[in-house]
């Protein structure tokens, strides 16, 4: 991996810190959306994982990435019912309770479409400012040894996390897909063609996305009394599409070339 220089560092903070004052816009634009508030959120988690990678860059994960974790687990309720009732839909599964939860899991959705408390909003625009504030409060000195650093330590994690997916243990797919939006949300951040991922890094974030919707819906499913003792061909079904998505995503991950 190349060595990041002053001026990409330097290049990688103004993009960051464009990037906060963005996720401030798309907050403020929760209160007076007359859109689809459930997408709405699901812009504003996605640019918030972004964030998280550029602030590990700078090894800022225990301050200003946690700001920015919190918005994203305080909205994301609203946005998670419409992911889970969108996985069901993908499952395609016909039993004799596949219409006792889809009404469940539609009926959940509606709240997505309600705007968030003001109050709600508020505070989450008040960690990204504490993001940002310890942004530029950040050293000017160091800022390429820091970006150096930063990108080695997610380069190596990620790369690590991909080998385990072999090991298929639960964590292991969650684990990989957090390094791998962590990664690419870093190099997001550094001047175009710095650090090219490979293609396959995004066909496999995808993939653990799915993965993870499925173990979430599966775990709503159980929490809600359908359980594998009482719906075995349901639970058929859904070990059989995550199994599936795992042995494509160790395949995958496999292929991959990571930067060193």
């Amino acid at each position: 991996m190349n060595s990041p220089s002053e001026q990409d560092a330097q290049f990688a903070r103004e993009q960051l810190a464009i990037g906060c004052e963005t996720m401030e816009r798309m907050l403020d634009g929760l209160l007076n959306s007359k859109g689809r508030i459930a997408e709405e959120v699901h812009a504003i988690r996605k640019h918030g994982k972004s964030l998280r990678g550029g602030f590990a860059l700078f090894g800022m994960r225990k301050g200003a990435a946690r700001e920015i974790q919190a918005i994203g687990r305080l909205l994301s309720e609203p946005r998670d019912a419409v992911s889970r009732l969108n996985t069901w839909r993908k499952l395609a599964w016909e039993g004799d309770a596949s219409a006792a939860i889809f009404g469940l899991l539609e009926q959940q959705t509606h709240s997505a479409a309600r705007r968030p408390p003001a109050e709600t909003v508020q505070w989450c625009v008040a960690r990204v400012i504490e993001a940002d504030k310890e942004l530029v409060e950040l050293p000017a000195a160091n800022l390429a040894e820091r970006a150096a650093l930063g990108l080695n330590k997610l380069s190596k994690q990620l790369a690590k996390r991909c080998r385990r997916l072999d090991h298929r243990g639960e964590e292991d797919f969650h684990d990989a897909r957090k390094a791998l939006k962590a990664y690419l949300g870093a190099i997001g951040y550094m001047p175009e063609g710095f650090a090219p991922p490979d293609p396959k890094m995004t066909e496999l974030a995808e993939l653990l996305g799915d993965e993870n919707d499925l173990a979430t819906l599966s775990a709503w499913i159980e929490r809600h009394g359908f359980t594998e003792q009482f719906e075995p061909d349901l639970w058929v079904k859904l070990n059989e599409s995550r199994l599936k998505l795992r042995k494509k995503a160790i395949r995958d991950a496999a292929q991959m070339v990571f930067a060193s």
